[in-house]
């Protein structure tokens, strides 16, 4: 039987493939290319029939000077996302101050980072911090880690020239052979310090969402603080024992700020240091450390587990969340019971169309349940209730963009050019809105393009795209591979 189903998969993709081969042909021919959609730093965005052939390739020409005059304007008037874009499409134009930091603030990637950092020049305060998210693991014996400055004394704050080899040579101290525990520990609190002092020169609004930028250099500072943290508490080093407690205390406020902030484009390193940091936070002395230096923001305002377990399956540690909320069923002297725990696990993988992970999760509730001794199923604490998430959800953020795609589509040059950098620059990091929008659009319609194109440039492989991008009936060899995929994965052939 499983060959035969193999084969008739097999058989009914071959042809697809065949079609598929002739759809695109006829594509290339008649010249419609992939969209330019990357905004930021290509900032292209076509995704039309103004310019037929014109494809992704190649350098992207600056605005017209009406349009530098028309985003010049509504920069000053306010508007953040024609600030960003005035900085990244209008060389010639000498931005504010307000403009260089808004189009910082949008920066989500170490290389986008890089790109701004000539941008300003005007500005050497930014310059600094685009600098510092842009810098990278200085090559083998370019710089001495041993001469790392002192974390307590040095200046740090703007980032120049001095504060930048500072933070190459204690990156390199991380791995460098020969070096003793209180240099290694040294150089930790260095590049914690850097990075808590650079959060705090965004001077971003408390209670707020964090912006990109925010968020890039976050997830380092959640990186490199609680590894300082962790190094000093198992084995004190003199003359650090303000900065631990400045380092604690800004963790603390650092993660509640990012579970205010939607983490479904979480790079790599943000995705694995939000839970470790929530783990360190959680761990046994810190909430009282804190209290003990009046901070009125603990552990304990983290929000509840279930809303723990559902960001690990977003970002795709499956296995990490079922152990969890497994070991906590039995967990003393207060567990949860394993009934509410295989109820909630259950519900997270049905909504989530995670039906491939089910065997896992009863093989994992039959290895807890022959522990000696075995979890109860009803434990002595209730299972706390789901918090509801405080950004906007992807169907508002799908509509905004759909709205901006309407506009676009029924005008040309600088407000088409705009209208779809805005949806793009509203998508471009929440892969579920563009699922949405998918969803919602006209097949061929501007919306769908725009939302297959970030989709592509996000290069999410997540099945709920997966499943979305097969429902639309695109064309093309694409398309086919998807569906094959999906047939696949539904029929039980390909593990995950």
């Amino acid at each position: 039987m499983f060959r035969g189903t193999a084969r008739a998969i097999a058989g009914w993709a071959i042809g697809q493939v065949r079609r598929g081969m002739w759809v695109g042909t006829a594509a290339l021919a008649l010249g419609c290319g992939p969209p330019a959609v990357e905004v930021l730093p290509g900032v292209k965005a076509d995704l039309g029939t103004q310019a037929p052939g014109a494809g992704a390739e190649g350098p992207v020409a600056a605005a017209p000077a009406g349009d530098c005059a028309g985003l010049a304007a509504a920069a000053a008037a306010g508007s953040g996302e024609d600030a960003v874009l005035l900085v990244w499409t209008c060389p010639e134009v000498q931005a504010s101050t307000a403009a260089l930091r808004a189009a910082l603030l949008q920066a989500a990637t170490p290389a986008e980072a890089a790109a701004l950092a000539p941008k300003l020049a005007a500005a050497p305060d930014l310059a600094g911090l685009a600098r510092l998210a842009a810098i990278d693991r200085p090559s083998a014996g370019s710089l001495n880690p041993a001469e790392a400055p002192d974390p307590v004394t040095a200046v740090v704050s703007p980032i120049d020239e001095a504060a930048l080899g500072g933070v190459l040579r204690a990156i390199g101290a991380q791995t460098a052979s020969g070096l003793t525990h209180e240099q290694r520990t040294r150089a930790a609190a260095l590049l914690a310090r850097v990075h808590r002092e650079a959060l705090a020169q965004l001077g971003l609004p408390p209670e707020q969402p964090l912006p990109p930028f925010g968020r890039l250099l976050a997830g380092r500072f959640l990186h490199f603080g609680r590894s300082f943290c962790q190094t000093y508490w198992q084995r004190r080093v003199a003359g650090l024992e303000n900065l631990f407690a400045a380092t604690e205390d800004e963790l603390m406020r650092v993660m509640l700020a990012l579970e205010r902030t939607a983490h479904a484009g979480d790079d790599a390193l943000l995705a694995v240091e939000r839970q470790r940091a929530r783990r360190y936070l959680q761990g046994s002395g810190v909430a009282e450390r804190l209290k003990s230096r009046g901070v009125t923001q603990t552990p304990e305002t983290l929000l509840p587990l279930p809303n723990e377990l559902d960001r690990l399956v977003d970002h795709g540690f499956v296995e990490l969340a079922l152990q969890r909320a497994l070991f906590l069923a039995g967990e003393q002297p207060a567990p949860f019971g394993m009934a509410p725990v295989v109820e909630s696990l259950q519900s997270i993988l049905t909504q989530r169309d995670l039906g491939e992970f089910q065997a896992l999760l009863e093989r994992r509730i039959a290895e807890a349940r022959k522990l000696e001794p075995p979890p109860p199923e009803q434990g002595s604490r209730e299972w706390p209730v789901r918090a509801p998430w405080s950004w906007s959800d992807a169907g508002t953020i799908a509509e905004a963009a759909g709205q901006w795609c309407e506009e676009a589509a029924q005008a040309e040059g600088t407000v088409r050019r705009r209208g779809l950098w805005r949806a793009v620059l509203a998508l471009r990091e929440r892969p579920d809105a563009c699922r949405e929008l998918l969803r919602r659009a006209d097949a061929g319609g501007l919306a769908a393009q725009l939302a297959r194109a970030v989709l592509d440039r996000l290069d999410d492989d997540s099945l709920a795209t997966l499943r979305t991008r097969t429902a639309a009936r695109e064309a093309g060899e694409a398309q086919v591979r998807r569906t094959f995929a999906l047939a696949s994965r539904d029929a039980g052939l390909l593990p995950r």
